[in-house]
Order: structure tokens, then C-alpha cells, then sequence
């Protein structure tokens, strides 16, 4: 039996690797949450438990029983631990079990950490590891720090320690789960709490790489004259500026009479903000989802899609993708002989990646809402089509964020959920090379022939 596991192991590329260390993760979360000891009252039925274990290792935040109040300690850290295995990349986590053990990692591994990095071959994947480490303790660590200090006057310090801890964690690895039941909305006025947070969400949404590359620009170049960013570092900050300070101001001007009319301007900016910063993939929220118009919900819905940068802690196609088809789109219409950008040209292989992940999550968005239209019954006809559009939307970009419908899904709906938070942390492209054979590329090209497009 060893034999055969090891030589299996052997044979598996990165893409399969990684698959299987996350499908395995969230069976085993299932089975630890399903324990008596996870839970307050009686024990959670194992496909709930496996939908919360799949949730945290998928860095989802979507639940279908409230965390604080139905999962005792013992279960709050048990989803916590899954949320830091999920946000730092099982992939990665893997590599170092095999450095405790002394072990030497496979090429397979190799390729799959650092595949996920854009290939930093200016480190060794000891060094890169130590330094996602690194970097995730500090983020981490400064924010629940900052919590800590914010919260010990109203919960004591045990208390304060403990909710701090997990929600830099969660915050950090864009996970949106909460100790709290409304998420963060009594905390919707605190300067502090929602600062914390959002540099936290930005942090772990923007990617490690991204990290790495400032860090060393700053440390290699102290004069800020002469720093110079990589290119995929100005796209990925580029892009991230624009998805929170454009959807903001939308979101403060199109719920202002609504949701945010209650609240002071500076009040209902800082919400919008908040909102922005959390649709793209982390989850949390501090105004009702479920009280917005249909408007703004279709917004977070398309920031929902987009999600974070590569790399990063975060789901959806990534921010890099979309850039892609922007600078296609800008290049077309400047009449450029080639795709570029900040005097950098695009790829021919980074745009035909870039077409078929939409193409491939957009085609999985639209089988998930059709199969959950399909399964979930509804009060009248097309009542609850953009909350149902919304919810896929959000299992797959990995974000957490609904309007209200996860705890009334059905066992089967429950499952197809399952399956689409999965698919959405793996992502479309990993999945498709993990399950497919090893097809040799063709040396050779056919004749081009031209068709009428528009």
C-alpha cells in the first residue's frame, strides 16, 4: 500500500497536488467540525460541516450556521487553522511539511509553489517559503496587535486576544469569516477597526509577489528616484486602485438615499469604502447585503467576479486578467501595432490565458445559477434571480458576501455550492490541467484563415 501511495504520489503534476491537498483539507475539516466538542448544542450535521470546513479552507466566508454562536471554541479554532491553511496555500504548506521531515521536495512541488509566484527564480523555494511566512506573521500579527488594543477595554483581555487574532487572520487571508453575528456592521463607525481591516484585505488581495517586489525595490533602491516596480507589480496596484476608489464612489452615490441614509457623509464614505474594499473577495461587511439595491448589488457582484491579484489569498479571475483585456481593448483603439502598456508588451500566451479563464468562469457562473435556479424553490417567478446570481457569483470568486440565501439552500444546493467554492479557490485553469492528460504541444501551425467577428 505505501509503494502504491508513494509511486501515485510520484505521478501527480502540480495542478493534481495542489487539487488534492485542498479536497483532502476540507474533508478532514469536515470530520473536525462534525465533532461534539466543535459544537455548543447538539453537533453539526457533516454537510454543513464540510460546507463550513470547505468555506474556511477556500477562504470563502459563506456559512449556513452562524459561526459565533454555533461552534464553540474548539470549532472556532479549528475553522481558523483551516482559514490559515486555505489563505497560505496548502500548496505551499505541503513544501514545508516536507522540509520538517527533512525531506527533499520533488519538482512537481517545486513547480507548483512557485508556479503560484510567477517563478521568483530570485529565490530558492526555501527562501520564498521563510518569506511568505514571514510576511504573513508580521501582516497578521501588527493587525491583531492593533485589534487587541482597540477591543481589551469592552471584552477583557483573553476575549480581545482571541477575536483580534481571528479576524486579522481572516481579514488578512480575505477570508470574511466573523465572530461576530453581524459580521462587522456594529463596527461600521470605527475608524480603527475598518482601518485594520482594509489594509489587511488589501494586503493579502494584492499577492505575495507584489509584497516581495516592493519590499525589495524599497530595501535595493533607497532613494525613490531611482525605484522601479516590475510590470506585473504596476498592473496588479493599478488595477487594485482603480477597483476600490471607482466602485466606492458609486456605492456611496447610489445607496446614499438607501441603505447609507442614516449615517453622517463621512459615516456613509467610509461604509462605501469599506464595501469596495471587501466585495473583490473578503467577505465582510458592515451595511445589510441583503437591504442594498439591485443596482449595487450587481456591482459587488462584477467585483465579486474580478477578485484579487495572483498569487494572493484572494479568488475570482484575479485583477491581472481583466487587465490583460483592458490593455487589449486600450491597444485596439490607439491603433498600436502590438498589445502594451507603460512601454511593456503583452504576450500572446498571458492573453489566451487571460480569455479562457473568463471565458471558463464565466461559463462556470452561469451552469452554478442555472443548477441553483433550477434546485431552490422560490416564493414567485423570478423573484430571487439576482440573489441566486449573486450567491453563485460569490462562492466562486471565494468572497462570502449574500444577500441572505446560504442557511435556506437545500442539501443539494448546499453541495453544488461546495463544489463551486472549490472550483473558485482552485481555479478554472488548475483544475482543467490537474484532471487532463499531458498533451504534448504542437511543434507545427495551420494556415490562418480570417472570419467575420462583429
Amino acid at each position: 500500500m505505501g509503494r502504491f501511495l508513494k509511486r501515485l504520489w510520484t505521478r501527480l503534476n502540480s495542478a493534481q497536488i495542489g487539487v488534492l491537498s485542498f479536497a483532502l483539507a476540507c474533508l478532514l475539516g469536515g470530520v473536525v467540525l462534525s465533532f461534539p466538542i466543535a459544537s455548543e448544542t447538539e453537533p453539526l450535521r457533516f454537510l454543513d460541516a464540510v460546507f463550513t470546513a470547505t468555506s474556511a479552507t477556500c477562504v470563502t466566508g459563506l456559512i449556513v450556521v452562524d459561526t459565533p454562536t454555533r461552534f464553540s471554541f474548539f470549532g472556532e479554532a479549528a475553522i481558523l487553522v483551516l482559514i490559515q491553511a486555505g489563505g497560505s496555500g496548502i500548496m505551499m504548506f505541503s513544501t514545508m511539511i516536507l522540509f520538517v521531515m527533512k525531506r527533499r521536495a520533488s519538482i512537481n512541488v517545486r513547480d507548483a509553489v512557485g508556479g503560484s509566484f510567477l517563478k521568483l527564480r530570485r529565490y530558492s523555494l526555501r527562501e520564498l517559503l521563510k518569506l511568505t511566512l514571514l510576511m504573513t506573521v508580521l501582516f497578521e500579527g501588527a493587525g491583531a496587535a492593533i485589534l487587541f488594543l482597540r477591543w481589551w477595554p469592552e471584552y477583557g483581555a483573553g476575549r480581545a486576544l482571541w477575536l483580534a487574532v481571528f479576524h486579522s487572520v481572516s481579514a488578512f487571508c480575505n477570508a470574511g469569516f466573523s465572530l461576530f453575528s453581524d459580521s462587522l456592521v456594529r463596527w461600521a463607525d470605527d475608524p480603527i477597526v475598518n482601518a485594520v481591516v482594509m489594509s489587511l484585505i488589501v494586503a493579502g488581495g494584492i499577492g505575495f509577489f507584489v509584497v516581495t517586489d516592493l519590499w525589495d525595490t524599497i530595501r535595493r533602491h533607497p532613494d525613490p528616484a531611482r525605484r522601479r516596480v516590475c510590470f506585473h507589480t504596476k498592473i496588479v496596484l493599478g488595477m487594485t486602485a482603480v477597483l476600490i476608489v471607482a466602485p466606492a464612489i458609486l456605492i456611496f452615490l447610489l445607496e446614499r438615499g438607501a441603505t447609507l441614509a442614516s449615517c453622517g457623509t463621512s459615516g456613509a464614505a467610509m461604509r462605501a469604502l469599506f464595501q469596495s474594499v471587501t466585495a473583490r473577495t473578503a467577505g465582510f461587511n458592515t451595511v445589510d447585503i441583503g437591504a442594498m439595491s439591485n443596482a449595487s448589488l450587481f456591482l459587488i457582484a462584477c467585483l465579486m467576479f474580478v477578485g484579487a491579484a495572483p498569487g494572493s489569498t484572494g479568488g475570482g479571475i484575479k485583477v491581472t486578467a481583466l487587465g490583460v483585456v483592458l490593455i487589449v481593448v486600450y491597444s485596439r483603439f490607439k491603433r498600436m501595432g502590438s498589445i502594451s502598456i507603460f512601454g511593456r508588451s503583452i504576450s500572446r500566451g498571458n492573453l489566451e490565458r487571460a480569455v479562457v479563464l473568463i471565458l471558463l468562469a464565466g461559463a462556470l457562473v452561469c451552469v452554478v445559477t442555472f443548477l441553483l435556479l433550477a434546485t431552490e424553490p422560490t416564493d414567485a417567478p423570478h423573484s430571487e434571480f439576482l440573489d441566486i446570481l449573486f450567491e453563485s457569483v460569490s462562492a466562486f470568486g471565494t468572497v462570502g458576501l449574500s444577500t441572505g440565501v446560504t442557511p435556506n439552500l437545500s442539501d443539494l444546493g448546499r453541495l453544488i455550492v461546495i463544489l463551486t467554492m472549490f472550483t473558485g479557490r482552485v481555479g478554472p485553469l488548475v483544475l482543467v490541467y490537474a484532471i487532463g492528460s499531458r498533451a504534448a504541444e504542437r511543434s507545427y501551425r495551420y494556415p490562418e484563415e480570417q472570419i467575420m467577428i462583429g
